[in-house]
């Protein structure tokens, strides 16, 4: 009995790792070599060869590449699936991603399904990716929100408008800030300078004094008096004060002292910090997991961290082990 439930476990553990090394191989990073760039798998590999002058991360199976000064879109063999043609390349989110046509000086933007084919008719002067349905786009001086019909949904006549997150958008009408939903009805109106993205349902706000952090209702968590706040990640908001840098709970509670000459979100627990020249990295309890030793240094996704020694960037695990040796001339997180 003991024998067959021993062959189950190990089954188990093969069946698992065999899943863990399938999804890590969907998982591309873009990277450069030289002045080119491709796209490399976890254990370093090139799956697509450096060819491109510019390169974003994948999304939905997609990735916006620059060639001979135009985008387009490749899949994860490297094909093209949709070819240069255009100005300037979005991700794709929610199934549609923003171009800038090449027709005309001025350019316009416009939206592209997952057949590659152009989604709508209408054209806008600017507009944001798709989130929850909708996406803020302007035709004119004035914002509203359109959804993947290309309808406006909700009236544009805002000054400002962003991306819906964590349910609501951030806007500005009549120099008022605040967020609404996505039927347009204000959640929230403040009386702040200025507000910043609304996450983990906190959101930057800047007083007259500076910056501090409010939940939904407007009420004031952290108080407004820091130079620059960033948007919370992972229940920790980024804030800087007399030019170092600290992190706060959605309680409000400063978990981390000011003591950062630069910092980075968190992701997958950990953080990339700066003291003096050198980036490493700490956890949600301030404690450094991996020692200062680092030029530059992006975040952690899919278990892996592009980090910078001299002239070049490789890859490390949460233990600061390399896994990818220092060889490129730039590098993005792995993406999908």
């Amino acid at each position: 009995m003991k024998t067959k439930n021993l062959k189950g476990f190990f089954l188990m553990v093969v069946l698992v790792t065999m899943v863990i090394s399938a999804i890590q191989a969907q998982q591309l990073a873009a990277v450069k070599s030289g002045k080119l760039w491709g796209y490399i798998d976890h254990s370093g590999k090139w799956v697509v060869q450096p060819q491109y002058s510019s390169a974003d991360v994948f999304a939905e199976g997609y990735a916006a590449v620059e060639s001979n000064s135009l985008w387009g879109y490749i899949d994860k063999k490297g094909d093209w699936f949709v070819s240069p043609q255009y100005k300037r390349a979005e991700p794709y989110s929610e199934g549609l991603c923003r171009v800038i046509t090449s027709d005309d000086k001025a350019g316009k933007w416009i939206y592209l399904d997952k057949s590659g084919k152009q989604a709508f008719a209408a054209h806008f002067d600017n507009c944001m990716d798709f989130s929850n349905g909708r996406a803020a786009a302007r035709q004119g001086p004035m914002w509203g929100y359109i959804d993947q019909s290309g309808k406006f949904v909700i009236e544009n006549k805002f000054e400002h408008a962003e991306t819906f997150s964590d349910g609501i958008a951030r806007v500005k009408l009549d120099k008022i800030y605040g967020f609404i939903d996505v039927n347009g009805n204000w959640v929230l109106k403040t009386d702040f300078e200025n507000i910043r993205d609304m996450k983990d349902g906190i959101a930057p706000c800047k007083g007259n004094k500076g910056w501090g952090y409010c939940d939904r209702k407007g009420n004031i968590v952290v108080p407004a008096i820091n130079e620059h706040a960033e948007a919370f990640s992972e229940g920790m908001g980024r804030t800087r004060n007399h030019g170092f840098w600290s992190y706060f709970d959605q309680e409000g509670k400063q978990l981390i002292a000011f003591m950062y000459d630069n910092s980075k979100d968190f992701s997958e627990g950990l953080a990339a910090v700066k003291s003096g020249k050198r980036w490493g990295y700490i956890d949600k309890s301030g404690h450094t997991v991996i020692a200062e030793q680092f030029d530059d240094a992006l975040s952690f996704s899919h278990g892996l961290a592009a980090v910078k020694s001299g002239s070049l960037w490789g890859y490390i695990d949460k233990t600061g082990k390399t896994v990818i040796p220092f060889q490129f001339t730039d590098a993005l997180g792995f993406s999908e």
